[in-house]
């Protein structure tokens, strides 16, 4: 009685092994499906934002001497910007000059600030700011 016993005891936790590795196993596929969902909404999401953006900028690089400040601005998107304002610790900024009236997509601008010019500037390209310290 006592191999009969122990048999059914190995094939009873071996039973139990394999219902717990498929039940894990289905687990682990309705995760990857979940993740795979979750990862296509993110995604079409961004790109869904990224299409209502449009003008995508970046500063390429800042330079100050005493003749102003110097301000690279390349578009990295799709659609022609043009610079609105500039803005200097929230207050609007006078004397700017700047090859950004339109800057086309895949393109690089300057934009140039007064001598003397520092602290917080904010340039805006319509809807779109890109802000940096000077």
């Amino acid at each position: 009685m006592h191999k009969s016993r122990g048999v059914s005891e190995v094939v009873s936790s071996i039973s139990m092994l394999a219902i717990t590795i498929a039940i894990l196993g289905g687990v682990g596929l309705i995760s990857l499906g979940s993740l795979r969902s979750a990862n296509g909404v993110l995604l079409g999401g961004s790109q869904d934002a990224a299409s209502e953006a449009g003008i995508l900028l970046t500063v390429v690089g800042t330079q100050s001497n005493s003749t102003g400040s110097y301000v690279w601005l390349f578009n990295y998107g799709w659609v022609e910007g043009h610079l609105t304002s500039v803005y200097l610790g929230g207050g609007l900024l006078q004397g700017w000059t700047s090859t950004c009236s339109a800057l086309q997509p895949r393109d690089m601008c300057v934009l140039e600030l007064p001598a003397g010019t520092h602290g917080t500037v904010t340039i805006e390209f319509g809807t779109r700011t890109v802000s940096l310290s000077v």
